[in-house]
C-alpha cells in the first residue's frame, strides 16, 4: 500500500499514518460495500478504501482534490508513458507565462516556473484521463519544489535560484537536494511519472468522484459508510496555505475565502453536516483538537446517534515545520458512530 500512497500529493491534512486506526472500527466491504468520502482532500483515505475493496464515492470542492480523485480513484487502468512526459515540454510562449511572471524565484525557481507554464498548458489540452494524470503529476511537481512542502518559505527559493547554498538552513538544503530542486525538470517529471502510475489499479468497482458542495452531496448520494474529514476549526485554511498551487491550476490569481469549516464556527458546521447525514448507517469522523477535545466531539456526535468508538492520537502534519510545543499538544480525533 505504501507504493500506491506515494502517488498522492503530500497535502498537510493527509491521513496516511492514521489509515489503520480509521479503518479498524469500520465494517468490511462485504457488510458495507459503499464508502463515501465527503472531503477527499489529498486522497489517502479514499485510495486506501479503494484498495480494501469498497466502492468509493469521493467528493471535494477543490480542483486540486478533484484532480487526485479523477486520476487515482475513478481511474482504474490508464497510466502515463514516457511519451506523455515528452508532451509536457512541447512548445513555449513568447514571453514569461503566468507562473513565471507571478511565482518565479518566490514559489519555484525561474527554470521550473518556465517548465510549469508550458507543462500546465499542455496538460490541460490532453484528452480524457491523461489530462487528470498529467495535472496530478504537476501538482506533485509543485510540492516537490517546495522546501519541506511549505508554500510560505520564499527566501530559500531565491537563495536556491542564486546558488547561495552556504546561506541556507542546512535542513532545507538537504531536503531540496533530495527533492531535485537543482535537477532538470525532465528528471523530476520522470520520478513523478513512476510514482503516479503506482497508484493506478482496479478494485472491480466503478468508483466515482464529485466536485460539489458537501451539503449538496449528502442530499444526492447513497452509501453505507460516510467518512467526514472537514477542514478543522482554528487551523490554517487550505485556501490560504495552498493559494499559489490553486492559482497555478486555475492559470490566474485566486482570492478564495477560507472555508467556513476552518473558522471558529467549525463545530457548528459539523453539527449541520450530521443533521444531513442520517441516511448513512455508519459515520467515521476525523477532527483536530484546536477548538475542541475528544469528549467535546463525542458529545456533538451523540446528539444524533450512539458512538461506538472514540480515540485521540498524537499526530502532527508537516512534522519538519512544526515546533516542539505544537507537536506536543496536537491531537487527531476519531469518532465512529452507528445508528
Amino acid at each position: 500500500m505504501r507504493r500506491r500512497l506515494a502517488a498522492l500529493p503530500p497535502y498537510q491534512g493527509g491521513k496516511r499514518r492514521l489509515l489503520g486506526q480509521i479503518f479498524k472500527y469500520l465494517p468490511r466491504p462485504a457488510e458495507a460495500p459503499v464508502f463515501v468520502d465527503a472531503f477527499l482532500g489529498g486522497g489517502s483515505v479514499s485510495l486506501y478504501a479503494k484498495a480494501r475493496g469498497y466502492r468509493v464515492v469521493a467528493n471535494d470542492i477543490a480542483l486540486r482534490s478533484q484532480i487526485v480523485g479523477e486520476a487515482l480513484i475513478a481511474n482504474d487502468r490508464v497510466t502515463l508513458g514516457k511519451e506523455d512526459m515528452t508532451r509536457l515540454f512541447v512548445g513555449s510562449g513568447d514571453g514569461p507565462g503566468f507562473i513565471e511572471e507571478h511565482f518565479a524565484d518566490k514559489v519555484v525557481t525561474a527554470e521550473h516556473a518556465r517548465f510549469l507554464d508550458t507543462a500546465f498548458e499542455n496538460a490541460r489540452a490532453a484528452a480524457g484521463v491523461k489530462r487528470w494524470l498529467l495535472l496530478l503529476l504537476l501538482v506533485k511537481y509543485v510540492f516537490r519544489m517546495r522546501p519541506m512542502g511549505n508554500f510560505g518559505a520564499r527566501t530559500i527559493v531565491q537563495q536556491a535560484a542564486n546558488g547561495e547554498w552556504e546561506a541556507m538552513n542546512p535542513n532545507y538544503v538537504r531536503d531540496m537536494l533530495v527533492r531535485g530542486v537543482a535537477d532538470h525538470p525532465a528528471a523530476v517529471a520522470e520520478v513523478l511519472r513512476r510514482q503516479v502510475n503506482q497508484g493506478v489499479f482496479s478494485n472491480g468497482h466503478e468508483n466515482q468522484v464529485h466536485r460539489a458542495d458537501v451539503f449538496e452531496l449528502l442530499e444526492n448520494v447513497e452509501g453505507d459508510i460516510l467518512y467526514l474529514d472537514p477542514p478543522y476549526a482554528g487551523t490554517s485554511a487550505y485556501e490560504t496555505a495552498l493559494r499559489p498551487l490553486d492559482a497555478m491550476l486555475e492559470g490566474r490569481l485566486v482570492r478564495t475565502e477560507a472555508s467556513r469549516f476552518s473558522r471558529t464556527e467549525g463545530i457548528e458546521m459539523m453539527e449541520r453536516l450530521l443533521e444531513k447525514a442520517e441516511r448513512f448507517p455508519v459515520w467515521a469522523i476525523s477532527y483536530g483538537n484546536a477548538e475542541t477535545d475528544l469528549d467535546g466531539l463525542v458529545r456533538v456526535v451523540e446528539r444524533f446517534r450512539p458512538v461506538v468508538a472514540a480515540e485521540a492520537f498524537r499526530y502532527t502534519h508537516l512534522t519538519g515545520l512544526s515546533g516542539e510545543a505544537h507537536r506536543e499538544r496536537n491531537r487527531e480525533l476519531l469518532v465512529v458512530a452507528r445508528r
